[in-house]
């Protein structure tokens, strides 16, 4: 059961919706972060000062890369209740750079904030259920030890 709710994180956070200012339309999570490893073995960590956002982009997908690495990986576990710093270590860098696009957006426009964080809405309540099966199943072994 928790393998399935971490499944469907995994889904959700990629398909997270995340406009780009300046008129240059919308992309979903996992695009850009196909598009951060090639772009920062390319440019490096290079900011640039104009476009804080935009560049920023790069390195806030490689941090959900990251994390959803990290998931996918426990996932091939056999126990993954053994591995719960491990779940939340992941879990907590694709909510971080979740809540990272969604301030930058807000700085931008309400309009492309709106349209980020209502996309990351399901995405949010999975992470929840994830927790919960977490706290369930771990609650759950306490009571039979």
């Amino acid at each position: 059961m928790i393998k399935r709710a971490l499944i469907l994180t995994l889904i959700l956070n990629s398909i997270i919706l995340i406009g780009v200012p300046a008129g240059h339309g919308y992309g979903i999570m996992i695009m850009f972060e196909v598009i951060s490893i090639p772009m920062l073995i390319k440019n490096g960590f290079d900011f640039q000062k104009e476009y804080p956002f935009e560049t920023s982009l790069i390195l806030i997908a490689l941090i959900s890369l990251i994390g959803k690495l990290i998931s996918i990986t426990l996932l091939f576990s056999k126990n993954i209740l053994n591995k719960q710093k491990w779940i939340y270590i992941g879990l907590t860098s694709m909510l971080i750079s979740f809540l990272i696009v969604c301030y930058g957006a807000w700085n931008y426009d309400n309009f492309l904030f709106a349209i980020t964080f209502g996309s990351g809405i399901p995405f949010l309540m999975y992470f929840g259920r994830v927790l919960h099966l977490i706290v369930k199943e771990k609650n759950k072994t306490e009571l039979v030890t």
